[in-house]
């Protein structure tokens, strides 16, 4: 196993990077990959973002402001004063409600698991499952989102698999990068770096004897070592 510690120091496809070359990150991420299971079988899962405890606390803030203004519109009275007051007062409290859910979930478990057996996209419903056999590429892409050559990109990976059944809207984002491609993976939405994410799906894919170890402490350490 090669240790490199630095995702910066894996090499980036010519689509994730700049009209002068250089590569083209995408947001920070903190995230790390962990063992979970997927139907009973476990796998080495790559996660994506979890949403952030700001928007739940913004909620309770919301929620609060929205009930003292109730509040202060019940004290001034009248019938249309009050109507108003409890509108606030009921929307108010949702908001403090949804803030105060979202404070206190765990965060979830998904993003990309993979087993012996499957590449296995969690936060998709239906959840896609591509078999590692049926993969004939794993295809870094990516998406300008303007005209100039200096615009942003978006950046994807695309899973290339013949006869695996996906939603049709799974297969219509797919589709605006070639009928070849079953499916595509946004990298801005996963929590480990992206080139970490497509060189442990090529590893995967053009070394099938090494999947045995996916589900266990060594696909761990492997993807730590890359610095992800």
């Amino acid at each position: 196993m090669v240790i490199m510690n630095d995702a910066r120091a894996l090499p980036c496809p010519l689509p994730w990077r700049g009209p002068d070359g250089t590569p083209n990150p995408v947001k920070r991420t903190t995230g790390t990959a962990t063992i979970t299971e997927v139907d009973g079988v476990a796998g080495l899962l790559i996660p994506t973002r979890q949403p952030s405890r700001a928007a739940g606390i913004v909620l309770v803030v919301v929620g609060l402001v929205l009930g003292g203004l109730a509040a202060l519109l019940f004290v001034l009275g009248g019938v249309a004063l009050g109507f108003g007051g409890g509108v606030l007062g009921l929307l108010g409290l949702l908001l403090l409600l949804a803030g105060a859910f979202s404070l206190r979930g765990k965060p979830k478990k998904v993003g990309i698991v993979l087993t012996p057996g499957d590449v296995v996209l969690t936060w998709l419903r239906p959840v896609v499952r591509v078999p590692w056999d049926a993969i004939s590429e794993v295809r870094p892409l990516a998406v300008r989102l303007g005209k100039a050559r200096t615009s942003a990109s978006r950046h994807y990976v695309g899973l290339i698999a013949k006869d695996v059944p996906v939603a049709d809207r799974v297969r219509a984002l797919a589709a605006k990068f070639g009928k070849d491609v079953t499916c595509v993976i946004a990298m801005g939405m996963m929590n480990i770096d992206q080139l970490v994410v497509l060189t442990i799906l090529r590893y995967y894919r053009d070394n099938p004897d090494a999947r045995a170890e996916l589900g266990g402490p060594d696909a761990v350490r492997r993807v730590a070592g890359l610095g992800g």
